[in-house]
């Protein structure tokens, strides 16, 4: 997306803290604090904290022949079958053609994701995450 679009990854992603890891198929950024652990989770931004930063006034996406895998899947869960439950866009959606092999790849794709990002942990599990130092890690 980034190639396709010329946007840098911290203008459309942002680390978030509030989701429950039981909730979601991707590895979290972990970081050691206080004795405690955090887990940072990348998201797309919000606009007004609440829409997809991408979804004009109109409902239509701004980035819609570039979207990210995972917004082609969306509203459909991760095995590209049944619709989630509280999906969040207000868009309707068809099933389309290539939600299949866009589920696979996004498997495929989260389980790499994976792997960066433990490795990731080990060598900055003490430190907050950054999303352009992040980003330069996960594009080396």
């Amino acid at each position: 997306m980034v190639a396709e679009t010329g946007l840098k990854p911290e203008d459309f992603l942002e680390f978030n803290t509030n989701i429950d890891s039981k909730l979601t198929p991707h590895y979290p950024l972990l970081v050691q604090r206080g004795g405690k652990v955090e887990e940072f989770f990348i998201i797309l931004k919000r606009r007004q904290k609440k829409d997809c930063i991408f979804l004009e006034d109109d409902l239509r996406c701004s980035v819609y022949n570039e979207r990210p895998a995972v917004c082609r899947l969306y509203p459909f869960e991760l095995d590209g079958g049944e619709v989630k439950k509280g999906a969040l866009c207000p868009v309707k959606f068809v099933r389309e053609e290539e939600t299949d092999a866009v589920a696979a790849q996004l498997k495929r794709d989260l389980l790499e994701h994976g792997k960066i990002a433990r490795a990731w942990n080990v060598k900055h599990g003490k430190e907050a995450p950054d999303m352009k130092k992040f980003a330069k890690y996960f594009g080396k």
